[in-house]
């Protein structure tokens, strides 16, 4: 008789348990590894991005005096975000496209303070051991987790899973087309562009196109900065009726005593409608 309560109060117990990991349950360690890799090429592209909307006239030579401070900003903006990206309540982006959410260790219904979010993530910079730790744990807890008290769970208020995969790709999508918004402009920045813009405007031919009132289009880029190992061309059309007027300025880099664009010759040719590239 005196054993029966308890019974029954570990029956309930381990009901209320099996209810518990029934809805809320860890998010497996690849879920979590995919995670991470979303947030890294999203840093990427947001730096990669950022770096085409301030870039300067003549960038591409700029490029060959860099040294590897210049590239402390890119590399300190990746650890910066590595560490700052679970402050939203949710959790990362990689996070919430893939349904995981943070949250208490000692309560699963609780959000994480900001303070812990923070202290989660600094063990990132030791990002190899990190990942042993997930797969070691057979809750996926890194030493990040054991360290705040967190646990990256599946979210059971999640969006559906198509939506996800929508806005993911409405996302990614748009990092693409800024891109290609920012080709044309960026190209034409270039020390190589401008060099060979000049050279094709002194030309008799083109300036004979030019008076009957015909311009230069579809302007292609193909650099190579290896001095001295392969041509760069820089290439320009102009379309007339059925025909097509080519011009190529054939470039090469020289460094010494500063980076310069130095001009090869110029290559002209007439291509029919069936014969264009």
């Amino acid at each position: 008789m005196t054993e029966e309560p308890s019974t029954v109060d570990s029956e309930n117990l381990s009901v209320q348990n099996s209810e518990i990991s029934s809805h809320q349950r860890a998010s497996s360690q690849g879920k979590r590894l995919f995670g991470l890799l979303i947030d890294l090429v999203l840093i990427i592209l947001i730096l990669n991005t950022l770096d085409s909307f301030l870039r300067q006239e003549h960038w591409d030579l700029k490029q060959q005096t860099r040294s590897w401070l210049d590239l402390t900003w890119f590399y300190g903006g990746v650890m910066l975000f590595l560490v700052f990206r679970d402050l939203s309540q949710n959790g990362s982006p990689g996070k919430r496209i893939l349904g995981m959410c943070l949250r208490k260790i000692e309560n699963l219904h609780e959000r994480v303070p900001k303070d812990r979010l923070f202290k989660r993530n600094l063990s990132l910079f030791i990002l190899p051991w990190e990942a042993w730790e997930i797969f070691k744990d057979p809750y996926g807890r890194r030493l990040g987790d054991r360290l705040a008290g967190t646990v990256v769970i599946d979210n059971p208020n999640a969006m559906r899973p198509m939506r996800r995969l929508l806005l993911s790709n409405l996302l990614f999508f748009g990092f693409f087309v800024i891109a290609l918004g920012l080709q044309q402009p960026n190209m034409r920045k270039t020390s190589a562009f401008q060099v060979a813009y000049e050279v094709v405007k002194q030309d008799s031919r083109y300036l004979e196109l030019q008076a009957a009132g015909l311009k230069l289009e579809e302007p292609e880029l193909h650099l190579d900065f290896r001095e001295d190992v392969e041509d760069s061309r820089v290439r320009f059309r102009v379309n007339q009726d059925e025909k097509s007027q080519i011009f190529e300025v054939v470039l090469t880099l020289v460094k010494e005593p500063s980076p310069h664009w130095e001009v090869k010759g110029l290559e002209f040719q007439t291509l029919n409608q069936d014969e264009k590239d």
